[in-house]
């Protein structure tokens, strides 16, 4: 069974003005994804996915004296081992405003697709496209899980900008008596959504019996900053549970949701988790913290320059603090959300070492010294990314040209036990392509030898 669920709109800022007859933006598409999985029969579940855009980053054509614009979604789900594709579909959404003051340029434009899958792990790939600029377009790609729920389980958390009681089963976010609008930008605060609301289902509880459920909100370093229970007496055994945080005196930052299930004897039977994140600007002058000292030290930079630094600390980033960063628009507000980045970084997350700041940019311009080819920085290629993660390699083979195209081998015997990753000019340029490495999470190629010939 496969089921499209129409477009909606969310709360977003930053409206912009023109008279153009085409509008281009200057900053780049943005593309927000999440999803969720739910329980949807003995041999299936269903996943839901979210998609997000904000208007003021589409281009539009005035067109019957409105302004249009369409954004192509190219949807991939694959199976992770081998492969098999089981959806490739693409569907355009499109985007009509009166002009660029239209109100709508305050929302954020949301769709949702739903899918009965086979229980499995897949992978997501999603690639947005600007239609009337086709080279602006941006991508994400994630692990997706698909679990069967038979025993007393939640399932996953869906975090939305709102959830209401609702008849109306025309509505695109319709579902189990209520309007369900998921927030896919994962970002809550003064400035967009304040109120998060998190939709969860509770399967295979035993009717009448006491359970209680609790909340808790943990931040960066896993320290709980928030905390409630409340009891529970299920009169059916599969319920929905809807939670609100109001997150307006949350600082800025990264947090994790955490839904608990616990029976009578405080056993756990079900449990959950989401990452979402913080952007509330008006709490940052106060706030007297790790983050804010350490944004000290980003005194003096301009918004641009600040901009230029996260963008060269994406290969410790995660896709959604890039998405989150690029909607902060002011240096105070970059300034403040590079600081709270950095103490992460600092302490050590993701199942990363520990790495100062310093040493960071040390290696980024070191990469530039060393490795920039053909008009192209140092740190964006394959060499570089490489040094800028792991440091100096203990040994290096190079293999100028002869017989084959040149390549290097860089092996590290401090990291897993040791490991290598090998780089070849397969253009013949200078630009060495990573084509195979034995770190985990690296490209893994064995038969690497073939881009040689």
């Amino acid at each position: 069974m496969t089921r499209l669920i129409s477009c909606a709109f969310l709360f977003v800022l930053l409206p912009l003005a023109s008279v153009a007859q085409r509008i281009v933006p200057k900053a780049s598409l943005v593309l927000n994804l999440d999803y969720a999985s739910f329980r949807h029969t003995d041999q299936a579940g269903y996943l839901e996915i979210y998609y997000g855009f904000y208007p003021r980053l589409v281009s539009y054509e005035l067109r019957d004296n409105r302004y249009s614009g369409t954004i192509t979604l190219h949807v991939n789900l694959t199976k992770k081992e081998g492969g098999e594709a089981l959806l490739n579909r693409s569907f355009a959404l499109p985007i009509s405003v009166k002009d660029t003051l239209d109100e709508s340029f305050n929302y954020t434009f949301i769709s949702q697709a739903g899918y009965s899958l086979a229980f499995g792990e897949y992978m997501l790939s999603v690639l947005a496209v600007d239609s009337l600029s086709p080279e602006r377009r941006d991508s994400i790609r994630l692990p997706v899980s698909v679990t069967p729920f038979r025993a007393t389980a939640i399932s996953d958390l869906e975090l939305c900008s709102n959830i209401k009681e609702s008849d109306d089963k025309v509505d695109p976010f319709f579902k189990n008596s209520m309007i369900v609008v998921p927030n896919p930008t994962l970002v809550f605060g003064v400035t967009g959504s304040p109120v998060m609301f998190v939709y969860a289902e509770v399967y295979n509880v035993s009717k009448n019996s006491p359970y209680t459920l609790k909340s808790t909100i943990t931040d960066g370093r896993d320290k709980t900053i928030r905390e409630s229970s409340k009891s529970r007496l299920y009169t059916v055994s599969n319920a929905v549970e809807v939670n609100t945080v109001n997150t307006t005196s949350i600082p800025s930052g990264r947090y994790r949701y955490h839904l608990l299930l616990t029976n009578a004897g405080g056993e756990e039977i079900g449990k959950a988790t989401k990452t979402f994140y913080v952007y509330n600007p008006h709490l940052q002058a106060a706030q007297i913290s790790s983050g804010s000292l350490k944004a000290t030290e980003l005194d003096g930079l301009t918004a641009e320059e600040l901009a230029d630094e996260f963008r060269r600390a994406q290969y410790i980033a995660t896709d959604q603090e890039m998405k989150t960063f690029s909607q902060v628009t002011s240096a105070e507000g970059r300034r403040e959300f590079l600081g709270r980045f950095w103490v992460e970084i600092e302490s050590g997350r993701l199942g990363r070492d520990p790495m100062r700041r310093s040493e960071y940019l040390s290696r980024v311009t070191l990469a530039n010294q060393r490795y920039r080819v053909m008009g192209k920085d140092g740190w964006r290629t394959d060499r570089g990314r490489v040094f800028i993660l792991y440091g100096e390699s203990d040994e290096v083979e190079r293999h100028p040209s002869g017989e084959s195209k040149p390549y290097e081998v860089w092996h590290y015997y401090g990291v897993e036990n040791g490991v290598e990753f090998v780089f070849v000019d397969r253009s013949g340029f200078g630009e060495y392509v990573l084509v195979h490495s034995t770190k985990r999470g690296e490209l893994r190629d064995d038969t690497w030898q073939r881009f040689l010939q």
